[in-house]
């Protein structure tokens, strides 16, 4: 299977500072559905910069995969006991934590940079019981900022790689209905969906936004809110899923 060019993605998603941003809302909701559950025995694949257990302490055992040796790195140097840290691509580490019974897989802002979305999927599926949640959160192909964008004639059409996207070495676009749609058809059952935090521009028009003092910490909170108003059109989406 290709893989993906690590190095140069941590070179490239280090530097898009709105993406900081980002990362807190998207750990803002990836903690109220985990505190929902209350998992116990957890997967984070991949865990970036920031692993999700330096801030949800109520599991068991947990266990990180991540390929980017700078990431691994990090992970290790921060986690506390009861982690076990892989730096490898989850592909190639299916046997090594296949008797874990995890009944909580966190996939998050992965899904659409994989360049085989399916086979990663489909290997992730032997890591699960029945009981097991799966939480995928993905950007969103009709976010407002690239409807409003479409039609202003600044994309062609709904799904357009952006520039942005393809720093960050994405490779599918997703929208609220094609990714359930998606994990459908490997045999999974959508438990809830959802998107969060109304992004009326791309990242580098936010960031300005953000030095000039347009946009402050309240109107930051209501954007990430605003979404209960308009639930297929935040900047990302999210599914909760289990096997049938």
């Amino acid at each position: 299977m290709q893989e993906r060019d690590i190095n140069a993605y941590v070179d490239v998603y280090t530097v898009h500072s709105f993406e900081d941003i980002m990362v807190k809302f998207r750990r803002q909701k990836v903690l109220e559905i985990m505190h929902k559950y209350q998992p116990k025995k957890i997967l984070e694949v991949g865990c970036g910069l920031d692993s999700i257990f330096n801030y949800y302490k109520k599991f068991e055992k947990a266990v990180i995969v991540e390929p980017a040796k700078e990431f691994y790195n990090k992970a290790v140097s921060s986690c506390t006991n009861n982690i076990y840290i892989y730096n490898e691509f989850i592909e190639n580490c299916i046997d090594k934590i296949s008797n874990e019974n995890f009944d909580f897989i966190l996939v998050s802002s992965l899904l659409h940079e994989v360049l085989e979305p399916y086979n990663f999927l489909s290997a992730l599926v032997k890591l699960m019981k029945q009981e097991t949640i799966m939480h995928i959160n993905v950007p969103n192909a009709e976010s407002f900022h690239l409807l409003w964008a479409v039609e202003s004639g600044l994309l062609n059409k709904i799904g357009t790689l952006t520039e942005t996207s393809k720093s960050l070495q994405q490779n599918t676009t997703f929208t609220l209905s094609s990714l359930c749609q998606f994990v459908e058809k490997l045999g999974f059952s959508v438990e809830e969906k959802g998107s969060y935090f109304m992004k009326p521009f791309n990242h580098a028009k936010m960031q300005q936004c953000m030095t000039n003092g347009l946009i402050d910490e309240n109107l930051l909170l209501g954007l990430y809110s605003l979404s209960k108003y308009f639930p297929e059109n935040g900047a990302e989406i999210y599914v909760n899923c289990r096997i049938k």
